[in-house]
Protein backbone atom coordinates (compact mmCIF):
# COMPACT_ATOMS: atom_id res chain seq x y z
CA UNK A 1 0.00 0.00 0.00
CA UNK A 2 2.80 2.38 0.93
CA UNK A 3 4.60 1.55 -2.35
CA UNK A 4 1.49 2.37 -4.39
CA UNK A 5 1.18 5.69 -2.57
CA UNK A 6 4.78 6.53 -3.40
CA UNK A 7 4.21 5.77 -7.11
CA UNK A 8 1.05 7.90 -7.10
CA UNK A 9 2.88 10.86 -5.59
CA UNK A 10 5.67 10.47 -8.16
CA UNK A 11 3.11 10.44 -11.00
CA UNK A 12 1.41 13.59 -9.68
CA UNK A 13 4.78 15.35 -9.41
CA UNK A 14 5.72 14.33 -12.95
CA UNK A 15 2.44 15.63 -14.37
CA UNK A 16 2.85 18.90 -12.47
CA UNK A 17 6.33 19.24 -13.99
CA UNK A 18 5.31 18.41 -17.57
CA UNK A 19 2.13 20.49 -17.85
CA UNK A 20 3.88 23.90 -17.74
CA UNK A 21 6.26 22.71 -20.45
CA UNK A 22 3.36 21.60 -22.64
CA UNK A 23 1.68 24.92 -22.00
CA UNK A 24 4.80 26.74 -23.18
CA UNK A 25 4.79 24.65 -26.31
CA UNK A 26 1.23 25.66 -27.08
CA UNK A 27 2.10 29.36 -26.95
CA UNK A 28 4.61 28.86 -29.77
CA UNK A 29 1.86 27.83 -32.20
CA UNK A 30 0.84 30.15 -35.03
CA UNK A 31 -2.29 32.10 -34.11
CA UNK A 32 -4.84 32.67 -36.87
CA UNK A 33 -7.89 34.84 -36.43
CA UNK A 34 -11.16 32.90 -36.66
CA UNK A 35 -12.40 34.70 -39.75
CA UNK A 36 -9.17 33.83 -41.60
CA UNK A 37 -9.08 30.09 -40.93
CA UNK A 38 -9.08 27.81 -43.96
CA UNK A 39 -8.77 30.64 -46.50
CA UNK A 40 -7.10 28.16 -48.89
CA UNK A 41 -9.64 25.40 -48.27
CA UNK A 42 -9.73 23.03 -51.23
CA UNK A 43 -6.99 24.78 -53.25
CA UNK A 44 -4.78 22.32 -55.14
CA UNK A 45 -1.15 23.47 -55.02
CA UNK A 46 1.50 21.55 -56.97
CA UNK A 47 5.26 21.77 -56.34
CA UNK A 48 7.84 20.99 -59.04
CA UNK A 49 10.80 18.95 -57.76
CA UNK A 50 12.49 17.41 -60.83
CA UNK A 51 15.16 20.06 -61.43
CA UNK A 52 16.79 20.59 -58.06
CA UNK A 53 14.04 22.75 -56.57
CA UNK A 54 13.68 23.19 -52.82
CA UNK A 55 11.44 20.39 -51.53
CA UNK A 56 8.33 20.69 -49.39
CA UNK A 57 9.32 17.41 -47.73
CA UNK A 58 12.76 18.66 -46.67
CA UNK A 59 12.70 19.73 -43.01
CA UNK A 60 16.31 20.94 -43.05
CA UNK A 61 17.51 24.45 -43.95
CA UNK A 62 17.24 24.12 -47.77
CA UNK A 63 13.66 22.79 -47.60
CA UNK A 64 10.18 24.29 -47.78
CA UNK A 65 8.50 22.20 -45.08
CA UNK A 66 7.46 25.24 -43.03
CA UNK A 67 5.85 26.96 -46.01
CA UNK A 68 4.10 23.68 -46.82
CA UNK A 69 2.91 23.38 -43.22
CA UNK A 70 1.32 26.83 -43.28
CA UNK A 71 -0.37 26.09 -46.60
CA UNK A 72 -1.81 22.84 -45.24
CA UNK A 73 -2.94 24.64 -42.08
CA UNK A 74 -4.95 26.99 -44.29
CA UNK A 75 -6.70 24.06 -45.93
CA UNK A 76 -4.69 23.66 -49.16
CA UNK A 77 -4.10 20.28 -50.77
CA UNK A 78 -0.42 19.83 -51.65
CA UNK A 79 0.93 17.65 -54.45
CA UNK A 80 4.19 17.02 -56.28
CA UNK A 81 3.99 17.71 -60.00
CA UNK A 82 4.58 14.41 -61.78
CA UNK A 83 6.07 15.13 -65.20
CA UNK A 84 5.79 11.53 -66.44
CA UNK A 85 2.00 11.56 -66.39
CA UNK A 86 -0.66 13.89 -67.77
CA UNK A 87 -0.37 17.47 -66.61
CA UNK A 88 -2.88 18.06 -63.77
CA UNK A 89 -6.10 19.72 -64.82
CA UNK A 90 -7.03 20.60 -61.25
CA UNK A 91 -3.92 22.69 -60.46
CA UNK A 92 -4.93 26.00 -58.88
CA UNK A 93 -1.31 27.04 -58.32
CA UNK A 94 2.13 25.69 -59.24
CA UNK A 95 5.16 26.51 -57.07
CA UNK A 96 8.61 26.41 -58.72
CA UNK A 97 11.08 26.92 -55.87
CA UNK A 98 14.52 27.65 -57.26
CA UNK A 99 15.41 25.06 -59.91
CA UNK A 100 19.16 24.55 -60.33
CA UNK A 101 18.80 23.47 -63.96
CA UNK A 102 16.47 24.51 -66.74
CA UNK A 103 13.36 22.55 -67.59
CA UNK A 104 13.48 20.08 -70.44
CA UNK A 105 11.74 21.19 -73.65
CA UNK A 106 8.77 18.96 -72.79
CA UNK A 107 8.52 20.33 -69.24
CA UNK A 108 8.84 23.90 -70.52
CA UNK A 109 6.08 23.45 -73.07
CA UNK A 110 3.67 21.89 -70.57
CA UNK A 111 4.34 24.43 -67.82
CA UNK A 112 4.10 27.34 -70.24
CA UNK A 113 0.83 26.09 -71.71
CA UNK A 114 -0.57 25.96 -68.17
CA UNK A 115 0.74 29.43 -67.30
CA UNK A 116 -0.52 31.41 -70.30
CA UNK A 117 -3.97 29.82 -70.17
CA UNK A 118 -5.03 31.34 -66.88
CA UNK A 119 -2.46 29.53 -64.73
CA UNK A 120 -1.15 30.79 -61.41
CA UNK A 121 2.61 30.49 -60.80
CA UNK A 122 4.86 31.23 -57.82
CA UNK A 123 8.44 31.17 -59.12
CA UNK A 124 11.58 31.57 -57.01
CA UNK A 125 14.68 31.93 -59.18
CA UNK A 126 17.93 30.59 -57.70
CA UNK A 127 20.86 32.81 -58.81
CA UNK A 128 23.74 30.38 -58.30
CA UNK A 129 23.71 26.77 -59.45
CA UNK A 130 25.64 24.49 -57.11
CA UNK A 131 27.98 23.02 -59.72
CA UNK A 132 31.79 22.95 -60.16
CA UNK A 133 31.75 25.87 -62.60
CA UNK A 134 29.17 27.84 -60.56
CA UNK A 135 27.10 28.77 -63.60
CA UNK A 136 24.08 31.03 -63.21
CA UNK A 137 20.85 29.64 -64.65
CA UNK A 138 20.58 31.47 -67.94
CA UNK A 139 17.65 33.76 -68.64
CA UNK A 140 17.84 33.48 -72.43
CA UNK A 141 16.78 29.85 -72.64
CA UNK A 142 13.84 27.64 -71.75
CA UNK A 143 11.09 28.95 -69.52
CA UNK A 144 12.62 32.37 -68.90
CA UNK A 145 12.95 32.85 -72.65
CA UNK A 146 9.21 32.28 -73.10
CA UNK A 147 8.43 34.63 -70.21
CA UNK A 148 10.48 37.35 -71.86
CA UNK A 149 9.11 36.83 -75.37
CA UNK A 150 5.45 36.70 -74.33
CA UNK A 151 5.29 38.67 -71.06
CA UNK A 152 8.49 40.79 -71.15
CA UNK A 153 9.52 39.42 -67.76
CA UNK A 154 12.61 37.44 -66.69
CA UNK A 155 15.35 37.07 -64.14
CA UNK A 156 18.77 38.38 -65.11
CA UNK A 157 22.03 36.40 -65.07
CA UNK A 158 23.45 38.20 -62.05
CA UNK A 159 23.73 38.37 -58.28
CA UNK A 160 22.50 41.53 -56.56
CA UNK A 161 25.43 42.82 -54.48
CA UNK A 162 27.11 45.86 -53.04
CA UNK A 163 30.62 46.35 -51.76
CA UNK A 164 31.24 46.33 -48.01
CA UNK A 165 33.04 49.64 -48.47
CA UNK A 166 29.76 51.14 -49.77
CA UNK A 167 28.04 50.58 -46.46
CA UNK A 168 27.86 52.82 -43.42
CA UNK A 169 30.27 52.17 -40.53
CA UNK A 170 27.29 51.38 -38.31
CA UNK A 171 26.24 48.61 -40.68
CA UNK A 172 29.49 46.75 -41.26
CA UNK A 173 32.99 46.87 -39.80
CA UNK A 174 35.59 47.31 -42.53
CA UNK A 175 39.22 47.70 -41.49
CA UNK A 176 41.23 50.25 -43.52
CA UNK A 177 43.60 47.57 -44.89
CA UNK A 178 40.96 44.85 -45.22
CA UNK A 179 40.21 43.54 -48.70
CA UNK A 180 36.83 44.74 -49.91
CA UNK A 181 34.12 42.12 -50.30
CA UNK A 182 30.68 41.75 -51.81
CA UNK A 183 27.54 41.73 -49.68
CA UNK A 184 24.55 39.70 -50.88
CA UNK A 185 22.38 39.57 -47.77
CA UNK A 186 20.47 42.63 -46.67
CA UNK A 187 17.18 43.95 -45.37
CA UNK A 188 15.11 45.44 -48.19
CA UNK A 189 12.93 48.36 -47.11
CA UNK A 190 11.63 49.44 -50.53
CA UNK A 191 8.31 47.58 -50.79
CA UNK A 192 5.31 48.60 -52.87
CA UNK A 193 2.77 50.25 -50.59
CA UNK A 194 -0.24 49.69 -52.84
CA UNK A 195 -0.14 46.07 -53.97
CA UNK A 196 -2.11 43.62 -51.77
CA UNK A 197 0.95 41.40 -51.29
CA UNK A 198 3.12 44.14 -49.77
CA UNK A 199 0.68 46.83 -48.64
CA UNK A 200 1.02 45.97 -44.93
CA UNK A 201 4.74 45.12 -44.98
CA UNK A 202 7.62 47.49 -44.40
CA UNK A 203 10.66 45.27 -45.00
CA UNK A 204 11.85 41.82 -46.04
CA UNK A 205 15.06 39.88 -45.69
CA UNK A 206 17.04 39.13 -48.86
CA UNK A 207 19.64 36.34 -48.74
CA UNK A 208 20.96 36.02 -52.31
CA UNK A 209 18.96 37.35 -55.23
CA UNK A 210 19.17 37.82 -58.95
CA UNK A 211 17.65 41.02 -60.30
CA UNK A 212 14.47 40.96 -62.37
CA UNK A 213 13.98 42.68 -65.72
CA UNK A 214 10.67 43.65 -67.27
CA UNK A 215 9.37 45.97 -69.96
CA UNK A 216 7.63 48.87 -68.21
CA UNK A 217 6.08 50.34 -71.34
CA UNK A 218 2.31 50.36 -71.75
CA UNK A 219 0.98 46.80 -71.95
CA UNK A 220 -2.38 45.06 -71.71
CA UNK A 221 -1.15 43.27 -68.60
CA UNK A 222 0.23 44.69 -65.35
CA UNK A 223 3.67 44.08 -63.84
CA UNK A 224 4.23 45.54 -60.36
CA UNK A 225 7.68 45.65 -58.72
CA UNK A 226 7.09 44.44 -55.17
CA UNK A 227 10.61 44.70 -53.69
CA UNK A 228 13.57 46.78 -54.86
CA UNK A 229 17.08 47.16 -53.50
CA UNK A 230 18.74 50.34 -52.29
CA UNK A 231 20.45 52.47 -54.95
CA UNK A 232 23.99 51.39 -54.02
CA UNK A 233 23.48 47.81 -55.28
CA UNK A 234 24.41 46.43 -58.69
CA UNK A 235 24.10 43.10 -60.51
CA UNK A 236 27.41 41.17 -60.49
CA UNK A 237 27.47 38.91 -63.56
CA UNK A 238 30.72 37.13 -62.61
CA UNK A 239 29.73 36.28 -59.04
CA UNK A 240 30.78 32.64 -59.52
CA UNK A 241 34.31 33.81 -60.32
CA UNK A 242 34.26 36.01 -57.21
CA UNK A 243 33.46 32.97 -55.05
CA UNK A 244 36.55 31.24 -56.44
CA UNK A 245 39.05 34.11 -56.50
CA UNK A 246 37.60 36.53 -53.88
CA UNK A 247 38.36 39.37 -56.27
CA UNK A 248 35.86 41.46 -58.20
CA UNK A 249 35.44 44.59 -60.27
CA UNK A 250 32.33 46.58 -61.08
CA UNK A 251 32.36 46.55 -64.88
CA UNK A 252 30.14 49.18 -66.47
CA UNK A 253 28.54 47.72 -69.56
CA UNK A 254 28.91 44.12 -68.36
CA UNK A 255 27.44 44.15 -64.88
CA UNK A 256 23.89 45.41 -64.28
CA UNK A 257 24.12 49.12 -63.54
CA UNK A 258 24.07 50.30 -59.96
CA UNK A 259 20.64 51.45 -58.81
CA UNK A 260 17.34 50.32 -57.32
CA UNK A 261 17.16 46.77 -58.70
CA UNK A 262 13.88 44.87 -58.75
CA UNK A 263 13.94 41.71 -56.62
CA UNK A 264 10.32 40.54 -56.77
CA UNK A 265 7.40 41.30 -59.09
CA UNK A 266 3.73 40.41 -59.53
CA UNK A 267 2.22 40.00 -62.99
CA UNK A 268 -1.53 40.13 -63.62
CA UNK A 269 -2.89 39.48 -67.11
CA UNK A 270 -6.64 40.26 -67.28
CA UNK A 271 -6.83 38.83 -70.81
CA UNK A 272 -6.05 35.25 -69.80
CA UNK A 273 -6.47 35.54 -66.01
CA UNK A 274 -2.83 34.53 -65.64
CA UNK A 275 -1.01 35.61 -62.48
CA UNK A 276 2.69 35.20 -61.68
CA UNK A 277 4.78 36.14 -58.67
CA UNK A 278 8.51 36.01 -59.44
CA UNK A 279 10.99 36.29 -56.56
CA UNK A 280 14.68 36.43 -57.42
CA UNK A 281 15.75 34.74 -54.18
CA UNK A 282 15.17 31.02 -53.52
CA UNK A 283 16.16 31.34 -49.85
CA UNK A 284 13.40 33.91 -49.38
CA UNK A 285 11.05 31.02 -48.45
CA UNK A 286 13.32 28.20 -47.23
CA UNK A 287 13.47 26.86 -43.68
CA UNK A 288 16.97 28.21 -43.13
CA UNK A 289 16.28 31.51 -44.87
CA UNK A 290 13.10 33.56 -44.73
CA UNK A 291 11.24 30.88 -42.72
CA UNK A 292 14.00 30.46 -40.12
CA UNK A 293 12.85 30.22 -36.51
CA UNK A 294 14.26 30.69 -33.03
CA UNK A 295 14.00 28.47 -31.09
CA UNK A 296 14.52 25.98 -33.88
CA UNK A 297 11.40 24.09 -34.84
CA UNK A 298 9.03 26.61 -33.23
CA UNK A 299 6.59 29.05 -34.83
CA UNK A 300 8.75 32.00 -33.72
CA UNK A 301 9.83 33.21 -37.15
CA UNK A 302 12.89 35.45 -37.30
CA UNK A 303 11.57 37.16 -40.44
CA UNK A 304 7.77 37.23 -40.13
CA UNK A 305 7.53 39.67 -43.04
CA UNK A 306 9.02 37.04 -45.36
CA UNK A 307 6.48 34.53 -44.12
CA UNK A 308 3.61 36.97 -44.57
CA UNK A 309 4.90 37.96 -48.03
CA UNK A 310 4.96 34.32 -49.16
CA UNK A 311 1.48 33.60 -47.80
CA UNK A 312 0.13 36.87 -49.21
CA UNK A 313 1.56 35.89 -52.59
CA UNK A 314 -0.27 32.55 -52.51
CA UNK A 315 -3.52 34.24 -51.50
CA UNK A 316 -3.21 36.87 -54.25
CA UNK A 317 -2.34 34.25 -56.85
CA UNK A 318 -5.41 32.24 -55.87
CA UNK A 319 -7.54 35.39 -55.66
CA UNK A 320 -8.64 34.57 -52.14
CA UNK A 321 -8.66 36.32 -48.75
CA UNK A 322 -5.32 37.18 -47.19
CA UNK A 323 -5.00 35.67 -43.71
CA UNK A 324 -3.92 37.60 -40.60
CA UNK A 325 -1.08 35.87 -38.76
CA UNK A 326 0.24 36.38 -35.26
CA UNK A 327 3.62 34.79 -34.54
CA UNK A 328 5.36 34.41 -31.17
CA UNK A 329 8.30 36.74 -30.58
CA UNK A 330 11.50 34.94 -31.65
CA UNK A 331 14.48 34.43 -29.43
CA UNK A 332 18.05 35.39 -30.34
CA UNK A 333 19.22 34.11 -33.70
CA UNK A 334 20.99 30.77 -33.15
CA UNK A 335 23.64 31.46 -35.78
CA UNK A 336 24.65 35.08 -36.37
CA UNK A 337 24.98 35.97 -40.04
CA UNK A 338 28.52 36.04 -41.43
CA UNK A 339 27.47 38.57 -44.08
CA UNK A 340 26.18 41.78 -42.52
CA UNK A 341 23.11 43.69 -43.59
CA UNK A 342 23.51 47.04 -45.33
CA UNK A 343 20.76 48.37 -43.10
CA UNK A 344 20.39 47.59 -39.41
CA UNK A 345 18.09 44.60 -38.95
CA UNK A 346 15.22 45.53 -36.66
CA UNK A 347 13.57 43.10 -34.28
CA UNK A 348 10.72 41.63 -36.36
CA UNK A 349 7.20 42.50 -35.30
CA UNK A 350 5.46 39.29 -34.25
CA UNK A 351 1.99 40.43 -35.27
CA UNK A 352 1.23 41.27 -38.89
CA UNK A 353 -2.06 42.54 -40.28
CA UNK A 354 -2.47 42.45 -44.04
CA UNK A 355 -5.05 44.02 -46.26
CA UNK A 356 -7.71 41.89 -47.95
CA UNK A 357 -7.20 41.02 -51.60
CA UNK A 358 -9.49 43.09 -53.83
CA UNK A 359 -11.73 41.14 -56.16
CA UNK A 360 -10.59 40.82 -59.75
Amino acid sequence: MRLRLIFLLMAITLVAFIMPILGQGETSEVSLTAQNLDTLEGANIYFTEANGEASRFDQFDPGLSRLAGLLRRQGANLFTLEWRTRFPTDADLIVVAGPTSDFTPDQTARLWAYTINGGRLLLLANPIVESPNRQIWMNNSGFFSLMWNDLSLRGRNDMVVTEASQLEDTEVTQEPDQQDRLITRFTATNLDAEHPITAALDESEIFSARSIEFDSSLRDYNVTPLITSASNFYGEVLYGAYLDTHTFEYNIGTDISRGSLVLAVALDDPRSNTRIVLIGDREFATNGGGFNTSPAGSASFLYPNNVQFAMNSVAWLLDTEIADYTFPTPGPSPTPSTTPSPTPTLTPTPSITATPTPSS
